[in-house]
């Protein structure tokens, strides 16, 4: 506790009137002289003790400063521990929430993958149809090749042995014995002139090739209406056969004409 000068000097005031000074030591058989000069020793030392109390206050203030300081820091310590912690929370929610953004990314990859997958397969089973669509079209179209392969077999046959009966059912319109040439007729011209027998026709009275019939071998029976067609002219203007055989060559077209 701080003492007041004054009061210290009053007090060693009352001391002296009572013989002693303010520390409580009795002064005998001092004079006024000496007296004095106590006093302003004892005022001296109480202004210092004055002092050194002031000092303390001061120092007591820096320390309550210091300690003021200290717990702040002790509570900015806290703060940022706890922001620290806070922050490591958030961090781990961000690292959470990336992970789980990961997964479901990966999640919808495989989804992604898995109808990709689907549609390939998808596209592989219609691509498989039309395959077998066309192995099926392919199949009915070689079965109708084939059976046409075998008209043309059979026709093929049917004119051979056509042919084979014309040639053997011809008989030539040359005499079979020797006539010794009687007479030449000599025509206009000067041109020789045989004479015609009975069954010998004229160019003329045989139909023009665009009256006659077409035969291509790509039809399933028309090779029957041609015979039959070509039997009537050959009975109707009585063509000989070898004219005929002659004209066959003009008469196939396309594929009756490859054959022939």
């Amino acid at each position: 506790m701080v003492q007041d000068p004054q009061i210290g000097a009053f007090s060693h005031g009352q001391c002296i009137q009572h013989g002693q000074n303010s520390d409580g030591i009795h002064i005998q058989g001092a004079g006024k002289g000496e007296q004095n000069s106590f006093t302003q020793i004892i005022q001296q030392i109480n202004f210092e003790k004055s002092s050194i109390y002031v000092e303390l206050g001061k120092f007591d203030a820096k320390i309550k400063k210091i300690t003021s300081d200290i717990s702040e820091l002790k509570i900015n310590e806290k703060k940022h521990t706890e922001w620290y912690e806070l922050t490591n929370v958030r961090l781990d929610s961000i690292i959470d929430t990336c992970d789980r953004i990961e997964s479901k990314c990966q999640v919808q990859n495989d989804e992604m993958e898995d109808l990709s997958i689907f549609n390939i397969n998808y596209q592989l089973k219609i691509l498989k149809y039309h395959i077998l669509e066309i192995s099926e079209n392919t199949n009915q179209f070689a079965t109708h090749l084939a059976k046409i392969n075998n008209e043309r077999k059979k026709l093929k046959d049917e004119i051979i042995a056509n042919v084979e009966q014309i040639h053997k059912n011809y008989e030539p319109h040359m005499p079979r014995h020797s006539t010794p040439l009687t007479e030449e007729r000599i025509s206009v011209k000067g041109s020789l002139t045989p004479l015609l027998g009975e069954n010998v026709i004229s160019a003329k009275d045989i139909p023009k090739l665009e009256e006659w019939p077409t035969f291509s071998g790509e039809g399933e029976y028309n090779h029957i209406e041609f015979i039959r067609t070509i039997d009537m002219l050959q009975e109707d203007f009585n063509i000989p056969d070898e004219i005929i055989v002659g004209k066959l060559q003009c008469l196939f077209t396309k594929t009756a004409k490859k054959w022939y």
